[in-house]
């Protein structure tokens, strides 16, 4: 009998970005970090900016994730997120430093307070309350 392997898929709104089998996949979860083996106990998380690591016999796969959610059951890992990089241990700083400037929350927040601001302050200049 062979080996049991999870299946795993990781895609963004514009593309699948990894598709493949596992032993083992460390994930980025809000919570903290998360590592799931074959037949691990059904779990739905959210994820962190940070690196999804796969590991299927020798070979280790990289992959920068920017938020999204895992769900796990029956040895199928199915990752939604953002954006993804596929990336390797020298680049995935760069990598995830990337994502965070692409997907700065704050950042987007930010920018649209003040063109609420902007536009409150026009109005108010043109309807005397």
């Amino acid at each position: 009998m062979a080996n049991k392997k999870i299946k795993i898929s990781i895609v963004t709104p514009e593309q699948k970005v990894f598709e493949g089998e596992a032993d083992y996949i460390g994930i980025p979860s809000v919570g903290g970090s998360l590592g799931i083996l074959v037949d691990h106990l059904p779990v739905i998380c959210f994820l962190d900016i940070g690196i999804v690591k796969i590991i299927n016999e020798k070979e280790v796969n990289q992959i920068a994730v920017c938020r999204g959610y895992l769900q796990f059951v029956r040895n199928n890992a199915n990752i939604i997120t953002e954006s993804a990089i596929i990336t390797n241990d020298e680049n995935k700083a760069e990598a995830i430093n990337e994502l965070r400037k692409k997907h700065n929350i704050s950042q987007e927040i930010t920018e649209e307070t003040k063109k609420i601001a902007q536009a409150t302050a026009a109005l108010k200049t043109l309807v005397k309350f």
